[in-house]
């Protein structure tokens, strides 16, 4: 009896309730408020406080159920503690996390459109060391085509699904928390950033209307999250470098090659060897231009932010700075940062929202030319010891240490590096936006908010050009620049010149917006109203001097501008505003299915009076096929989705005055007028300069989007299919017209291009264990542009629309076409045909003749390709091994191609010293005709039909970077009150995989030797901290 009574006894203890307490936090340590706990198969639940705790009651053997938003699901069963703690991993999916729309949000998986979001918070992606964030996330999504960043702190070019517009405006447009965003992207710190949504099609972008018909991109910053104030400091240092230095000729190489073609040209040899060749050998001159101007460049960023929120208070504050030198001497940046975000629940029905920000930036610093340095050859000292002018006897302004080796080729270090300029640029900007939002007590789900916000920027840009030609350069034992002598001054103070300029731009920004969300049974509804106005005035001021000979001296630098003997004033203003109304009507139905509706009218002041307004619609629709019976407990496919969406939106491609007749007045156009019977005595006045065109109208997008989005074995494998068509017409052009007019063109509404394009994404949980996991992502796209119409004309009159061959633009074919001849080898000796026709040399390039007729002709041009890719891809993966995360990013361009200037431009300059000194041929294997057999042309050839095209395809090594995060085990026993603490080395651009020739940026088809500024490496390593 006893034994039945303690068994009985065990049982009931064993079966009795305990209270259940822990902490629920992210992987980064962060507690998390809101998280749902329940008691699986019961309606016994709780939720986390401000603080991440919960409390709840079970028993041993019940399985605890954590859910939260964006995160992934978590189950522990219930043991003998009373004490779980639970740390969320970020779901990839993140089918029910909630995205931006445009004034409003909804759930991912109910969306209509095409809305992509790059997650930035606690991402890897974070960690790159760029200054822009469209940087950052350059290759990471499909669809989104983000441009290298080549010098020191610059923005780069973006676009949503290939170019609409042939002239006009093709940037999307920026909208930080929820507010259209008129400023630089640059003006925003990356490390405030939490998210980007990215609106694609007609459906989620024709809400704001006439801006946003090449895309939208919505950018959200940080928010408190906990109660307790969280503190967030991190810092980071590093380098840049060149990605792909070219290799360029040596003094001997260049040597070689020059007397190669000086055999075949008219310059003797002999001649050659008796000036310069011994001379400078025996005297071992050999610089190389380009590592002379080079360097590498330095990055610092430092970031401190403090966070927290209550029941009623959320608030974030942040300061940052930030310093980078670009690879070239004098190409540099650096901007501090500071931001204030603060919401606050006033009563139950009354919200009050504060956002201030302000940057700094400052690209001061005259750079070292890199085309000179490409251009000059290796033969000439960079620095001269004498310090005394040295005259050539072609041009008595010039010396030596201005053009190195004589060849009116100025010295690339000139105004770089030794003090002659001054170039100050310095830009401030100022962003406050307010809001208020009243929830209507009587009606639930309904609310008004209104957003104000005022920003302005200010630039300033000082340039001085001291007196030229006499820089004094340093000696064996100055090692210093001694710049002014007083002969020297006096003798070239009529040279310099300089400019103050003043820019300011101010904008306004209204939203009003009454919005309406209730759930009825299985019933959904999403209603909203928006009136916006938009107001921007921009002004420039502009102070010019020139000849200091009158003040004696220009010791003062930017400063004596306005003491120069002859100064000029410019100013300019330009105003600008658009108006908005839009109705958007949102339905979903059991979860499964999904409408959306929107209308616009939009007005633009840049169009004339009966031009200016315009209205864009859009419909989408979505159903979730996972969710009816046949498939809802598929083991296979956890997730089918399919939306479709059509629209039409605007783009207004103007800027302000362009529909009217400009004149040009007074002095500054120089226009007279001479009265009476003398013409020598006029007076100013003002003259017609351009022809207006106020018909000028919208350039109107229409755009179908198709996708389907799916989840496969129990959420492991995510799968991403879009397909979009759009055509824009209205294209406004400058069109020719009759001489007649007075005028040689004017601007007109005309032309029609379709877009079509496919999009791909697939997202992968490959492994998920305990201590090792490895997610990727594989993302392809491709975008084909075509021209329908251009200007409608027909000169031949064959019933076909006339192509614009000057521009490259051709009716049926993409944008971006490559015209020329085709190249199809070396001229021979016994190519005597050719030869007579083309007035031809052996070792020139041979051209294919198309038309049958003798000579090459322009009727024997084609399209050699389009600087458009076929395809381009990303891959990212990410390797987490205990406290260890590595994670890569590889993207790729395939197909496309353009003119190389390496191989195209340069020899069809007809003086070899204006050449550019690249090491093109190895072993100096060019045609001569002693070397005949090559393929390689000869050294001299001079014939402005030869493209160089060639491929732009690359694979791109984007973002390396390793991290590694501390146990908490460890920063507890530090008892500094340290919450996280991660360690990170991180490559940006280390790698790249190419054919294209010659350093340079194969995705803009340029060369270095142009001017354009290289490539860039980063490497950094960083400390990300938060108490």
């Amino acid at each position: 009896m006893l034994f039945y009574v303690c068994l009985m006894s065990f049982t009931l203890a064993n079966a009795q309730s305990i209270t259940v307490s822990g902490l629920v936090t992210d992987t980064q340590n962060m507690t998390l408020p809101g998280v749902n706990v329940l008691v699986e198969g019961s309606n016994n639940g709780a939720q986390t406080d401000f603080d991440g705790k919960y409390s709840i009651t079970a028993k041993k053997g019940d399985v605890l159920v954590f859910s939260y938003l964006g995160m992934k699901t978590a189950k522990v069963t219930v043991g003998t503690s009373s004490e779980i703690n639970v740390s969320l991993e970020e779901d990839i999916a993140g089918l029910d996390e909630i995205v931006l729309v445009g004034y409003g949000t909804a759930k991912k998986k109910d969306i209509t459109g095409a809305v992509e979001r790059v997650t930035l918070e606690n991402s890897p992606i974070a960690l790159s060391a760029n200054t822009s964030v469209l940087q950052a996330i350059r290759g990471a999504t499909p669809g989104i085509n983000i441009g290298a960043q080549n010098s020191a702190g610059t923005t780069p070019s973006i676009l949503v699904r290939g170019q609409n517009s042939i002239n006009g405006n093709n940037d999307p447009l920026i909208v930080l928390d929820g507010i259209v965003f008129l400023g630089s992207v640059n003006d925003i710190n990356p490390n405030d950033i939490a998210s980007l949504d990215i609106l694609k099609d007609a459906s989620a972008a024709v809400v704001y209307g006439s801006r946003a018909a090449n895309g939208v991109i919505l950018i959200n910053t940080k928010k408190g999250k906990t109660s307790k104030p969280v503190i967030n400091f991190s810092t980071s240092t590093g380098f840049n470098t060149w990605q792909d230095q070219p290799d360029l000729l040596d003094r001997d190489r260049y040597l070689e090659k020059y007397i190669a073609q000086q055999n075949i040209g008219s310059i003797d040899d002999i001649v050659w060897e008796e000036e310069y060749r011994g001379v400078l050998q025996d005297e071992g001159v050999d610089t190389d231009w380009l590592d002379l101007i080079s360097r590498n460049g330095q990055i610092q960023k430092h970031n401190v932010s403090i966070s927290g929120r209550s029941d009623k208070v959320n608030y974030f504050m942040s300061g940052g700075y930030e310093e980078q030198e670009g690879v070239i001497i004098g190409d540099q940046f650096n901007r501090i940062s500071v931001r204030s975000r603060l919401q606050a629940d006033i009563t139950d029905w009354l919200e009050l929202g504060l956002d201030g920000s302000y940057t700094n930036s400052d690209f001061s610093g005259v750079t070292a030319d890199v085309g000179r340095a490409f251009q000059i050859a290796p033969i000439g000292y960079p620095y001269r010891y004498d310090g005394q002018p040295f005259n050539t006897s072609s041009n008595t302004s010039t010396d030596l240490e201005r053009y190195p080796t004589a060849n009116n080729v100025p010295n690339p270090l000139w105004g770089g590096t030794d003090g002659t300029q001054e170039n100050f640029d310095k830009r401030n900007y100022f962003r406050l936006a307010a809001n208020a939002v009243v929830k209507i007590p009587w009606v639930k789900g309904l609310k008004y908010t209104l957003n104000y916000t005022l920003s302005q920027q200010n630039r300033s840009v000082d340039q001085f050009q001291y007196e030229d030609y006499f820089i004094a350069l340093p000696s064996e034992n100055t090692p210093y620049f001694d710049r002014y002598s007083q002969q020297s001054i006096q003798a070239n103070l009529s040279q310099a010149n300089g400019s103050n300029s003043r820019y300011t731009d101010r904008n306004y920004v209204i939203d009003n917006i009454i919005s309406y969300s209730n759930t009825f049974g299985e019933h959904n509804i999403d209603a909203t109203l928006v009136a916006t106005r938009d107001y921007r005035v921009n002004d420039l001021s502009t102070v010019s001097g020139t000849d200091f000979a009158a003040l004696g001296n220009t010791t003062l630098g930017v400063k004596g501008v306005p003491f120069a003997t002859t100064v000029t004033n410019s100013y300019s203003l330009a105003e600008r505003s658009n108006v908005g109304y839009l109705g958007r009507l949102s339905y979903g139905y059991a979860g499964k299915y999904n409408l959306t509706g929107s209308v616009r009218r939009d007005g633009a002041s840049v169009f004339g009076a009966d031009r200016r307004f315009g209205t864009f619609w859009s419909v989408g629709g979505a159903w979730t096929v996972s969710e009816e019976n046949f498939l809802k407990d598929n083991s296979v496919l956890n997730y089918l989705k399919i939306n479709a969406s059509y629209g039409l939106n605007g783009n207004q491609g103007l800027d302000p005055y362009e529909t009217l007749s400009p004149v040009s007045a007074g002095q500054p156009g120089n226009i007279r007028y001479s009265f009476g019977d003398d013409p020598s005595v006029s007076q100013f006045g003002i003259s017609q300069s351009g022809l207006g065109n106020l018909e000028l109208g919208w350039e109107e997008t229409t755009s179908l989007n198709l996708g389907v989005h799916t989840a496969f074995l129990n959420n492991r494998i995510f799968f991403d299919a879009d397909v979009y068509f759009s055509q824009t017409r209205d294209q406004i052009f400058n069109r020719v017209i009759p001489t007649t007019s007075g005028f040689s063109s004017i601007l007109a509404s005309l032309g029609q291009v379709d877009n079509r394009g496919v999009e791909l994404t697939l997202r992968t949980e490959n492994i998920n264990t305990e201590e090792f996991k490895w997610t990727s992502t594989l993302t392809y796209w491709n975008n084909r542009n075509k021209i329908v119409t251009l200007y409608g004309d027909d000169i031949d009159g064959d019933g076909i629309e006339d192509d614009d061959i000057s521009n490259s633009l051709f009716i049926g074919k993409s944008l971006g076409a490559q015209y020329g001849y085709e190249y199809i080898g070396v001229v021979q000796e016994s190519d005597t045909q050719y030869i007579a026709d083309n007035g031809a040399q052996p070792g020139d390039p041979m051209f294919r003749d198309l038309d049958g007729e003798p000579g090459i002709t322009g009727d024997d041009r084609k399209i050699l390709g389009y600087n458009v890719p076929n395809f381009r891809m990303g891959f990212s993966n990410t390797f987490t091994y205990k406290n260890f995360s590595l994670y890569m990013l590889i993207n790729g361009t395939f197909g496309g191609g353009s003119e190389n200037y390496f191989i195209g431009a340069n020899p069809r300059s007809n003086s070899f010293q204006n050449r550019f000194d690249f090491n093109d041929i190895e072993n100096g294997d060019w045609w001569t005709p002693e070397n005949q057999s090559t393929t390689n042309l000869r050294p001299d050839f001079n014939d402005s039909r030869y493209s160089g095209y060639q491929s732009r395809g690359f694979v791109r090594v984007q973002n390396v970077n390793l991290s590694y995060g501390f146990d908490q085990d460890i920063l507890t026993r530090l008892n500094l009150g340290i919450r996280s603490l991660d360690l990170y080395i991180s490559a940006d651009n280390p790698l790249i995989f190419t054919n294209w020739f010659g350093g340079g940026d194969p995705e803009k088809g340029i060369a270095a030797l142009n001017g354009t500024f290289p490539v860039m490496s980063a490497y950094t390593f960083g400390v990300n901290l938060s108490f």
